[in-house]
């Protein structure tokens, strides 16, 4: 099936046009500067406006679904001096901009990674990798950062998964793979992670198999990612009878009971899930 007849959007024309609404020459819009966050043992981030992946299980959902309506636009000074305030005070070695898609605005990114270069941080790129994944000169130009780590969120365990949890074309599901390729082969640092709560088992072995085929050393660094059925997230799951296979619940994994059934169904109350 070719692009033009296979049915989804395509994210690298929904960057343009996202860019388009939430950049403004070297400044780009946030609708939060800092936070303290515990991943990785504690990082500070700033919550970043416009995505290129409308994905059904995102926590996120002005900063995506309206980002011409949500936050404002920011230098990239004004953004580093919020996160490195922030981090001081919490004592966190790891900074990022979350919530959206981080490579938007590369302009701006560019000017943050520089100053970042000139602290004691590490700024984590967070990013869905179709950027990366079109434009391989793209991963050469984050290369002579170095106090960058880019990780690269893959939405699902396959094209056809991905497409549904996504909306976008499933040809688009290659694009995070060759983003990891672009990185490694650029020798920037980088790692994968992958959402898998709608998948298998099998769905998560066949996955884990594609990655080692790209590079081996992924899978040491490689993240399980399982949502949390926040309010809202629960709803939109609901209006599309999305049932996911395992959930996160605070620090605990929940499976669904229905796991080895393979049921597709709405989401369910609290006894439908059983701790793993």
């Amino acid at each position: 099936m070719s692009k033009q007849t296979e049915s989804g959007y395509d994210p690298i024309a929904l960057a343009t046009a996202t860019e388009k609404v939430v950049v403004d020459g070297n400044r780009r819009k946030y609708a939060n500067l800092a936070r303290p966050l515990r991943f990785y043992g504690g990082t500070t981030s700033a919550t970043e406006v416009g995505c290129n992946l409308r994905c059904e299980f995102c926590f996120s959902d002005k900063p995506v679904r309206k980002p011409a309506k949500t936050g404002r636009f920011y230098s990239p000074q004004e953004v580093f001096d919020a996160l490195t305030v922030s981090a001081r005070r919490y004592g966190h070695k790891l900074i990022s901009a979350s919530a959206s898609e981080g490579t938007l605005g590369r302009e701006h990114l560019f000017e943050l990674l520089t100053l970042v270069d000139q602290s004691p941080y590490i700024f984590v790129l967070e990013t869905n990798g179709m950027t990366l994944g079109a434009d391989a000169e793209f991963a050469k130009q984050l290369s002579k950062f170095k106090n960058l780590h880019v990780r690269v969120s893959i939405k699902g365990t396959n094209p056809e998964q991905y497409h549904t949890l996504t909306g976008a074309r499933p040809s688009s599901y290659e694009l995070p793979f060759r983003a990891l390729k672009n990185l490694i082969n650029a020798g920037v640092s980088v790692n994968a992670c992958v959402m898998a709560s709608f998948s298998t088992d099998e769905d998560i072995k066949a996955f884990r198999d594609r990655l080692s085929a790209l590079w081996p050393g992924l899978l040491l660094s490689l993240e399980i990612e399982f949502i949390t059925l926040f309010p809202k997230v629960a709803q939109r799951l609901k209006r599309k009878s999305l049932t996911p296979l395992r959930i996160r619940r605070g620090r605990q994994v929940l499976a669904h009971r229905s796991l080895r059934k393979r049921e597709v169904r709405a989401p369910k109350e609290a006894k439908s899930w059983a701790l793993i």
